[in-house]
């Protein structure tokens, strides 16, 4: 898929359902490395959880990423929300398929009345953790050894409710 066939304002992002978990497992092994990928059972656990939402962005003929978000109410009544996994194509990030699919997921959660959102990202990641601080992203912790191939960064960003 080249960028010259598909530019943002052909893209549409939209809120999925379990139908679609075959379309997220496959997106992922092509987006991510096999070691930083769900197995199909959890992704089925994902799926099966009522404060996972999942998300699709493409074209009307393919997509070309996905988001899963996660929404948890804290001890103190507040609720936070987690992006949890996001990826996209990479022939696809330049033309704002990223953005879009982070915009959506980001309203989703503040509809769901989260005071902020939390999300871990592999420090110095290709480009990840800018992108981030770029939509409003602040680091909020260095996390060493997180993951089992590198150090990660847990990011917050916060919302004001009125």
């Amino acid at each position: 898929m080249s960028k010259k066939k598909i530019s943002e304002s052909k893209l549409t992002v939209i809120r999925t359902s379990k139908k679609n978990s075959g379309q997220v497992y496959d997106l992922e092994r092509r987006i991510f490395k096999v070691n930083e990928c769900f197995s199909q059972s959890q992704l089925r656990h994902l799926f099966s959880s009522p404060n996972a939402s999942f998300f699709l962005v493409g074209n009307n003929k393919s997509a070309v990423g996905f988001g899963i978000t996660l929404r948890s109410k804290l001890r103190n009544g507040q609720y936070r929300g987690r992006i949890y996994s996001i990826g996209v194509l990479p022939a696809c990030r330049s033309i704002g398929g990223g953005r879009l699919l982070l915009d959506a997921m980001e309203k989703y959660l503040i509809k769901s009345n989260v005071s902020f959102i939390v999300l871990e990202t592999l420090k110095g990641k290709g480009g990840a953790e800018l992108f981030f601080t770029r939509h409003g992203y602040m680091e909020s912790k260095f996390l060493p050894g997180y993951y089992p191939y590198g150090d990660a960064v847990r990011m917050r960003k916060t919302f004001t409710t009125w």
